[in-house]
């Protein structure tokens, strides 16, 4: 092969290669039937936009929900009638200490989680209307469902020590007041103990006030378990509140400062929904979501967890109409 000759050969090749080099390679194909990869991050393009920032800031500072709960029920044959209150009230505390949710105290309450149960079953519907009348988002019911108390030790001997047991389950339920359905069920069991020396008069440690003081002790560290599970289920919903008076144009919302309402946040209202009962047996389902009203935006605040609206637009509001975040 002369010289001529294969400098047209590599001349050819050159050529070929540019051609091959201002080819898109096939993962970069466009519209025309090519895959063309945009650089453009596909979220982008997806159906409603950009999330990932108006997600985030959403998720932070949200407001506080109202949660109410009512006392345990002692479902046993355990003769301590305030140990359901105690178990309530115990429970609030633990609550109340997160600081990440609101527990009203000057809700008057007239029923307690038996009034609620029947058999193995709970009133349902009965209970979310308890829940509306109260104005909360959140309602829970307990019960105590066992109670025991041993004791155990030296039985000869002028001093003796001797340990006194007690231990006790309870159960709880969470119910979402506006969506009608319940959103958490736990059971937790506690136990205390208390070693002491006695003499021949062992009377101290044989009495009711004794035994009673050890079992609150083990319903104390029974419900302290449920905290941060009632806490996990109740920031898992959105936030709500209630429209409280209408008078003109403004709007009284039950829920404020202390909620974590800012003055200037835009709120939906939306009207009642339907309650839907199962037409077989009647079991209550649950509530269907409310029609949109209007917006408000809050312009003020009022007593230690009340806010003043005014009305954006729409009309027609009415107390109990609930109000959310927009």
């Amino acid at each position: 092969m002369n010289f001529k000759h294969l400098s047209s050969v590599m001349s050819c090749m050159v050529f070929l290669a540019f051609l091959a080099g201002c080819q898109r390679p096939g993962q970069m194909r466009g519209s025309d039937g090519d895959n063309y990869k945009a650089e453009t991050s596909p979220s982008y393009y997806s159906r409603g936009g950009p999330k990932g920032a108006s997600q985030r800031v959403e998720q932070m500072g949200q407001p506080r929900k109202r949660v109410m709960i009512l006392n345990f029920w002692n479902d046993t044959p355990v003769p301590m009638t305030d140990l359901g209150a105690f178990a309530a009230d115990e429970l609030k505390r633990g609550l109340f200490l997160t600081q990440r949710m609101v527990l009203p105290t000057d809700l008057k309450l007239e029923h307690g989680t038996e009034d609620f149960v029947q058999g193995e079953k709970v009133k349902v519907s009965q209970l979310i209307r308890e829940g509306r009348k109260l104005g909360v988002a959140v309602l829970g019911i307990g019960r105590i469902s066992k109670v025991v108390f041993r004791q155990r030790g030296d039985e000869v001997g002028i001093f003796r020590q001797k340990q006194s047991l007690a231990a006790v389950d309870v159960e709880m339920k969470l119910f979402d007041v506006s969506g009608g359905k319940e959103i958490f069920a736990g059971a937790k069991s506690g136990d205390a103990a208390v070693n002491a020396v006695v003499t021949f008069d062992a009377k101290a440690t044989e009495s009711a006030d004794y035994r009673a003081e050890l079992v609150k002790s083990a319903s104390r560290n029974a419900v302290a378990q449920l905290v941060p599970e009632v806490v996990r289920a109740v920031e898992k919903l959105a936030w709500e509140g209630r429209v409280a008076k209408v008078a003109g144009s403004k709007v009284y919302i039950n829920s404020g400062r202390a909620s974590g309402l800012i003055g200037g946040d835009i709120l939906r209202v939306m009207g009642p929904g339907d309650d839907i009962y199962d037409p077989t047996n009647s079991a209550y389902l649950g509530r269907t979501q409310g029609q949109l009203k209007g917006t408000l935006e809050v312009i003020d605040f009022i007593g230690s967890d009340g806010a003043v609206a005014e009305i954006h637009t729409g009309g027609n509001f009415q107390e109990g109409d609930s109000v959310q975040l927009y």
